[in-house]
């Protein structure tokens, strides 16, 4: 056979293998979004086990009595906590949430009495337009309406949240259940030896980043809430714990998380009765430099370039998985990310995909047993 008509073959099969790898790849996102509501629990369900088993290590470390309760205490216990600590917070969110609904139409007439000054002080301004000042009113309408949808989404949400946890948390028991039979299922799966040690290290480098993720974002999560909490209780801003709670929460979504976090409490501040400009200005001051002391500061000291993914990769990152699975997957889509990159990394094929998702264009080297794979396959004859 001739070299032309080998190398046309050759661009054929490129260009089959790109068609075909487009067309499941379209696939695997409509069944992404279109089920949805049965996939995403269960991912939640599988990052809330790796949170288990972060705090079963912490088990392990207590002096004297750690080394000697039997593992499968350890995850009971585990298990136990993060249970009580999710619904304890799911019931604290849940209260405060009917509390500003029930108190919803007057801090809507207080921001209605605001924007409608505002609005006449523009109008006064000799360099203003008719049209403008009507864009202006037209907006403040639309953003009147938008405050009621979003409360009524949030009342939604609130309702519901607890028969979501129960749903994530008999997932995770099942999970950990069947930790040990998937790691025995994977390795037959896998076949060669070699194979099989690829899929564990893989699996474990997922899991030692992804938990070490999880585990520091709760930790500086954590420190934010709590610092937020005491800075808006001092300034007397309405429902503190509640805000506190939604820093909490949505500084788990990278770039936009954080300010949306600090803006919202700071508008309640502008709305509430007793409060204005000043105490808005004061409290997103105040916020935004406790997110930026420990997001810019303390969070980068303690995960370093361990996750190794690139700005813009973690923005499209938001931009996709929140299109898909809406919060939920904004909160999910750094983890998800970084386990797609690693599996990536250890494949040739795949492997310049891995590389352009990180940061600095270094990714984990092809595990040993794979690279004893490919030197087989390369060495095996032709058929």
């Amino acid at each position: 056979m001739s070299a032309p008509v080998r190398a046309q073959r050759g661009d054929r099969r490129s260009l089959q293998a790109l068609f075909f790898g487009l067309g499941f790849a379209i696939m695997f996102v409509f069944v992404l979004w279109i089920a949805k509501g049965v996939i995403v629990p269960v991912v939640i369900a599988a990052f809330v086990s790796f949170l288990i088993v972060t705090v079963k290590r912490g088990i392990d470390r207590v002096p004297v009595i750690g080394r000697h309760l039997p593992e499968s205490i350890e995850f009971i216990l585990a298990f136990a906590v993060i249970v009580l600590v999710l619904f304890g917070l799911a019931l604290i969110i849940r209260e405060n949430v009917e509390e500003v609904v029930a108190q919803a139409p007057l801090y809507q007439a207080r921001f209605g009495e605001i924007t409608q000054n505002a609005i006449v002080f523009v109008t006064d301004l000799p360099f203003v337009t008719e049209e403008a000042a009507d864009a202006a009113d037209t907006l403040r309408e639309q953003a009147v309406a938008f405050g009621q949808d979003a409360l009524g989404d949030v009342a939604g949400l609130a309702s519901g949240i607890l028969g979501g946890l129960l749903t994530i948390f008999l997932y995770t028991a099942f999970m950990l259940v069947e930790r040990g039979r998937f790691l025995v299922k994977v390795t037959k799966i896998a076949g060669p030896k070699n194979a099989a040690v690829i899929v564990h290290d893989v699996i474990d480098d997922i899991g030692h980043l992804v938990r070490q993720y999880i585990s520091i974002k709760t930790l500086t999560s954590l420190i934010v809430a709590a610092i937020s909490y005491a800075i808006m209780t001092v300034l007397g801003v309405d429902f503190a714990a509640f805000w506190a709670l939604i820093i909490f929460a949505f500084n788990f979504i990278p770039i936009i998380g954080s300010i949306i976090a600090v803006i919202l409490p700071s508008v309640l501040a502008l709305v509430q009765p007793g409060g204005g400009l000043a105490l808005a200005a004061l409290t997103l001051g105040l916020l935004t430099a406790a997110e930026q002391a420990v997001g810019s500061v303390l969070e980068p000291r303690l995960l370093g370039r361990s996750l190794n993914l690139s700005p813009l990769v973690i923005l499209l990152s938001l931009a996709s998985w929140g299109t898909l699975w809406g919060f939920a997957g904004m909160l999910l889509c750094v983890p998800i990310t970084v386990a797609i990159m690693i599996v990536l990394s250890q494949f040739e094929t795949t492997r310049a995909i891995a590389v352009l998702l990180s940061d600095n264009g270094e990714v984990a080297p092809l595990k040993r047993g794979h690279t004893d794979l490919e030197e087989r396959r390369k060495q095996a004859p032709a058929r």
